[in-house]
């Protein structure tokens, strides 16, 4: 059986800035991606953590792109590399970026 985290470590996943003045409009860092934690909800949530400190430099270089930004366009990466909807998690206070599979969808999807 092919687990999520692995379709969503396949590939490099592209990070645009939206600070005009970053160093680089765009960069491809590599993430480690898990699962295993659980949200308030008890949802499982899905984390993107830099593989290397190098991996964190690149980021860097995106300016004054927010974290939230950056979670947002890591939900849309996994969207567009599953087929399922994925929700950011704002505020997310766990290493890395978090992200939430939208059960909501799903269900709709078998019912």
């Amino acid at each position: 059986m092919i687990k999520l985290s692995d379709i969503l470590n396949e590939g490099k996943v592209v990070l645009q800035s939206t600070d005009n003045k970053s160093d680089l409009p765009s960069v491809f860092p590599d993430f480690l991606v898990t699962g295993g934690r659980k949200a308030h909800n008890g949802q499982p949530i899905i984390q993107f953590i830099p593989r290397k400190s190098v991996e964190l430099d690149k980021i860097e270089k995106l300016g004054n792109t927010s974290k939230d930004d950056i979670t947002k366009q890591l939900a849309k990466y996994a969207e567009k590399k599953t087929k399922l909807k994925f929700k950011p998690m704002y505020n997310y206070e766990g290493a890395g970026y978090g992200i939430l599979l939208d059960i909501d969808f799903i269900v709709k999807k078998i019912s």
